[in-house]
Parts: C-alpha cells; structure tokens; sequence
C-alpha cells in the first residue's frame, strides 16, 4: 500500500467580520499542545465546513475544521463519511494515527474509528517510530543499578506481536528507506518488508530508496553503455539497458508504479554548425526489463512525467519550434490521442491560435484526470482528452481525489470555503 504522511498546518486568515479559516493535515511529530480527544459521531447532524480538501491516503482522508482558533480533525471514508474526530496534531500512517495525551502524559496510537490500539508513557521507550503496513519501530532501554541495555525491534499493531525480536544488534541500525522497506543493517543490504513482513537480502548495496516497489540506480559498462539497475521489493536485482544510441546517461530518478520515464538533454550541432538542445526519452517496464526509445515522437519534453497506478502518464513537450503540447501515454509509449496545442503565452488570442490553455498539474492525478485553464477558468480533463468538469465562477481546482474534485471557492469579501465535488459537479457533504 503507497502511503505518505499527511501534514497539517492550520492556517488563521482575519477578515472584516471575525471568521477562522484554514488548517490542513497533519504534522509529523509526536509532540502537540492539546490533549487528543477521540469522540463518537452521533452529535454531528449537519454537515461540516472544512478549511481544506485533502487527498484520500487509502481509504481515508483527514480534514479539519477550524473554529475559535482551534482545529477539529476528522477521519472521513471514501464514502465522505465520519469515522473519528479529534483534536491536536499528529502522525498519520496507513490507517493509523500517533497522537500525543499532554494531560496524561502518554502518546496513544489509534486507528481510523478512534479506537486505541497501542499506548505508552513519556519514559517507557526510547522512541517508538509508526511506520507502514500498521507497525512500529521501537527503541527501549532498561537499566540497573550496574547496567545499561538497549534493544530496537519491529512490532506490528495488527498482529499484536514482534515481527524482529528487539535486540542490541538493531540498535541504530532500523530505519525507513522508502516505501515499505526498513533498512535493518549498516551495508543497506538486508531489510525489512513491511508489506510482506518478511527480511529481503540483497546481493550488493541498495542506494537509493524504494518507491512503489523498486530502488533504481544509473549504472553502465565502462561509461559507455548505460543502464536502470532495478532493485525490486523481493530481492530480486537486474539491469535494463538504456535504447539511446547517444550513450546518454540514465538515471531513473523519476520512476512510479513500475515505470520510469527517462529524460536527458542532448546538445547536438546544426546544420550551421550551431550547437542546440533537445532531449533524449525512453520508458522503462521496471517489472518486464523492456525499454523504448521515444525520442523521434517528443522533441523536448518539458515535465517530468510519471505512470499511474493504471498506467498512463501525462507528457508535456514542446516541438522544434519552441510551440508546447500535450498528450497520454501508456506503458508501450502509444498516445491515447493526437497531441494538443498549449498556449501559454497569454498574447494568444483563441481566435488566432486556440483555446489558451495551460497544464495546471504536472502529472496525472488520481483516476488519470489532470487539470488545466481555459481562459482562466480550471477544468478538469480526462485521460483521453475529455472535458470532464468545469470551474464555476469564483471556483479554482486543485486536485482529484476518491472521484471526486478538491475546490477552492475565493471571492472578495467573504471568506475562503473548501469543499469536494462529484465528477458531475454536485458538492459532497461531509456528515455522519
């Protein structure tokens, strides 16, 4: 399961009339000024307000509402249901949240409904670290009054039971490399795996870390011959070879799901001599080993594109004129549609050359939409090229997520709202 840390900031925006605005997310710290309270849901009869509409993370998203100065973050469904509430920061991973009790002094870790799955006080551990796939890293140490020992083990909430025996061999040792992979050595080549719960040994040392899936890391015979050396979640390492002709360098630096899309400027000389630029492009299947070159169809790709979940990625290019365009492609390269024209020069009359539209996201969001401008107005586009949803008036977009549009309404005068939209462009209500 991908995962990520959640950050909330909570913003305070003053106006004319004493309103209290936006607060996003969580911080990813351990410590907070307020005593959590987790609470049942059967008080909340209408609809709430939010300061920010978050992206889902799994199943869940967090959103808070703030009032009086003080946030209330609650734990939505992908059916924009409440399952929990509470107050104060914290971390939130895969399903679980590491909230600290100030009163009590105590940190409980709860899962996505409020219930308390695991708790300890400010002296029992070292450190206790929540990680992926509902586990944690803890650091504890135990002293007499002629001896001092330090143990570091792997401990999983929903099993209840340690999956790496706490022991001083780890001690330092432990530590997050990436997606679902804890390094549990000082040579990086022997982890843990999270998602598997099991330890993967590597023949060589692992640089870079993992992300949905796979490390990758430039290599090549000698400087010149280039290759993706692709580390995989199970053990497993293996080379593709890069399909330049150029002997350019590769890196893999931007790989997702499976796939890099690899770019590198290339100077080359005219037919006047002149030296120009433009970029070598190729994919690489990390699973298969295959590699395509895709220079002859993208002269300068202007993004750094990267695959779904599903498997398109957005490209954005410009020709050897210098005029930019988009289009989606899949796994093999093939574009879904003909390549369209982006203007982004603002002196662009649609009469003249188009609509003035602008990419507004890099990449594809959730469910392969993306979202651009028309004239200022944002729209939500799909994977082949259909307009999907328009903005309305004082409306901006600012992102897909769970099928469903993240708004910003702003008009002078009032103050901000944020709210979610269905893909036919009805507001969702956030209710019990």
């Amino acid at each position: 399961m991908k995962t990520k840390v959640v950050k909330i900031i909570l913003v305070l925006v003053g106006m004319i009339m004493l309103v209290s605005l936006s607060g996003c997310g969580f911080i990813r710290k351990k410590e907070a000024n307020k005593q959590p309270q987790i609470t049942e849901q059967e008080e909340i009869k209408e609809a709430i307000e939010i300061d920010r509409a978050e992206d889902f993370d799994g199943d869940i998203a967090v959103v808070t509402h703030t009032s009086n100065f003080v946030g209330t973050h609650y734990v939505i469904d992908r059916n924009f249901k409440i399952l929990s509430t509470y107050e104060g920061n914290s971390t939130y991973i895969d399903g679980y949240m590491q909230i600290r009790d100030e009163e009590n002094k105590k940190t409980n870790i709860v899962d996505t409904r409020g219930n308390v799955v695991f708790t300890y006080g400010d002296y029992e551990y070292e450190d206790v670290e929540l990680v992926e796939n509902g586990c944690i890293i803890t650091t504890e140490q135990s002293d007499t009054y002629n001896s001092s020992n330090t143990v570091t083990g792997i401990y999983s909430l929903t099993e209840n039971k340690y999956l790496v025996e706490p022991s001083e061999e780890y001690v330092n040792k432990i530590r997050t490399f990436g997606d679902n992979m804890l390094v549990i050595d000082d040579d990086n080549t022997e982890f843990f795996n999270l998602e598997t719960k099991s330890i993967v040994t590597y023949p060589e040392r692992v640089t870079k870390e993992f992300k949905d899936g796979y490390s990758v890391e430039e290599d090549n015979d000698n400087y010149e011959i280039w290759y993706l050396k692709v580390f995989d979640d199970k053990g497993n390492v293996k080379r593709i070879q890069s399909p330049y002709t150029e002997e350019e360098i590769v890196y893999g630096r931007e790989h997702a799901n499976g796939m890099a899309f690899e770019v590198t400027t290339y100077i080359y000389r005219n037919e006047e001599g002149n030296e120009r630029a433009r970029t070598l492009c190729s994919i690489f299947n990390l699973q298969t080993g295959e590699a395509k070159d895709l220079s002859n169809e993208f002269w300068m790709v202007t993004n750094k594109p990267q695959y779904t979940e599903d498997g398109y990625a957005l490209v954005t290019f410009s020709n050897q004129g210098g005029t930019p365009y988009y289009t989606v492609i899949d796994r093999s390269g093939n574009k879904l549609f003909e390549p369209q024209k982006v203007n982004d020069n603002a002196a662009f009359q649609p009469d003249d050359n188009g609509e003035p539209r602008k990419i507004v996201t890099e990449n594809l969001q959730e469910g392969n939409y993306f979202i651009v401008t028309d004239n200022d107005v944002t729209t939500v586009i799909d994977k082949d090229n259909n307009i999907v949803l328009v903005a309305e008036e004082d409306e901006t977009f600012e992102g897909v997520t769970n099928n469903a549009v993240k708004v910003h309404w702003e008009k002078k005068g009032y103050h901000d709202q944020y709210y979610y939209k269905d893909l036919q462009g009805n507001k969702i209500a956030i209710t019990n």
